[in-house]
């Protein structure tokens, strides 16, 4: 079964919420040409109403795409494993999707629970824990992850905030505290495991981060519980210029103790960037190719976007969800274009003296990505993330399972 991952990503509309991204659109994959450069960027901000994602431009890279070493098992394959993040500010309509499509997944994680400055872990102020939520996904034989996030709450500032991270990961002690809170948390209400989703990490933190992933694993998986990690994306280790969180992250290492790697493969292009796609398929091409020569293929989960963003030429770009975009077209009935290179759909429309330009994700742009993954045996997906989605997405899904 394919692992839809159903989060409550970085972020608004559809933005990425408190942690991450969203949609795609159309036509079957053309061959892929490398590109140049790839632009890898970090997420900054969140907004607890409607929580999005900015990020920072980072330097370019260019990188030559490898073959994974043969134990590391990638077959070209159908879907296998799907996850969907439930995030909490859209709960109800993301619970609702998951019901009308339990049958193509295997995993949910839910988005309740920050990191606290004093090293805590709380749900959001907004959030709801529902029990029926997991007491359903279990009677489906879904498996429920709870994700925590170090993406502060309003109240304490609303970014990502490596310090706390700092304060449960640097210290044997402060390690194990943390560790039996979570390992209690999973307990409480009955996860099957944690997903660990600590973003904008610093370089320094590597070590730690790393030990305190291992330690984590051992201790989940004594109580029969998973792990799962969100991954920043990136195309090579140690790379100086990388200041997305990314370099926090040795996926080589990571890949041995965590049951699942998450990688967040979108926000190409983001809130303060220009205009462009969210994930195109030759940047998520590049990304996956290094991403198989390090971590082993039952443990990469592929994120897919199901969201858009809206610029304009005032300011900050808007998340859209699908359901946003298709009152934009309807309200402005735009021509909508289908972009070859990186296999989606985009639009431009006026309102008032104000010009939009709008990128988005949808099924057609998702069925140009699974032709890749397919091609690539990454066909373990995590889709970011449930809630006013094109739902012609999970049709696919099922065809290609």
């Amino acid at each position: 079964m394919l692992i839809i991952l159903l989060i409550v990503e970085l972020f608004a509309g559809f933005v990425i919420g408190g942690t991450y991204l969203y949609l795609r659109f159309r036509a079957p994959i053309t061959p892929i040409t490398p590109v140049a450069n790839v632009t890898i960027h970090k997420p900054i901000n969140y907004n607890p109403q409607r929580p999005t994602k900015k990020q920072d431009n980072q330097s370019n890279k260019t990188t030559n795409l490898s073959s994974p070493p043969s134990q590391i098992l990638y077959e070209t394959a159908n879907t296998k494993e799907v996850l969907g993040w439930i995030p909490y500010w859209d709960q109800q309509a993301a619970f609702s999707s998951f019901k009308k499509n339990v049958d193509v997944f295997d995993f949910t994680s839910i988005f309740w629970y920050v990191l606290r400055s004093n090293g805590t872990i709380k749900k959001y102020p907004y959030a709801v824990e529902d029990p029926s939520i997991i007491k359903f996904a279990h009677s489906k034989n879904v498996k429920v992850l709870a994700l925590i996030a170090n993406l502060p709450a309003e109240d304490e500032g609303g970014n990502w905030d490596s310090e706390r991270v700092d304060k449960v990961i640097k210290t044997s002690t402060a390690r194990q505290k943390h560790i039996a809170d979570l390992v209690a948390l999973t307990k409480r209400l009955g996860f099957d495991g944690i997903n660990i989703d600590y973003e904008a990490l610093r370089a320094d933190q590597k070590s730690n981060f790393s030990l305190f992933i291992k330690e984590l694993a051992t201790a989940l998986h004594k109580n029969n519980k998973l792990l799962a990690v969100a991954l920043h994306p990136k195309l090579e280790e140690n790379n100086p210029q990388y200041s997305n969180g990314s370099e926090a992250q040795d996926w080589k290492e990571l890949g041995k103790y965590a049951d699942q790697l998450h990688l967040m493969t979108y926000e190409e292009h983001w809130e303060t960037s220009e205009p462009g796609p969210i994930a195109s398929v030759p940047w998520v091409s590049l990304i996956l190719n290094y991403a198989r020569s390090v971590i082993p293929g039952n443990k990469l989960f592929v994120g897919v976007p199901m969201y858009g963003y809206d610029w304009n030429s005032s300011g900050i770009a808007n998340g859209l969800t699908y359901q946003d975009v298709l009152t934009l077209i309807k309200k402005y009935k735009p021509k909508i274009s289908w972009d070859s290179n990186s296999q989606s759909n985009h639009f431009t429309y006026k309102a008032g003296s104000i010009t939009h330009t709008v990128w988005y994700e949808d099924n057609a742009s998702f069925k140009a990505k699974l032709d890749l993954f397919k091609r690539l045996g990454t066909t373990n997906l995590a889709f970011w993330r449930l809630g006013h989605e094109d739902t012609h997405i999970w049709t696919t899904v099922r065809n290609s399972k």
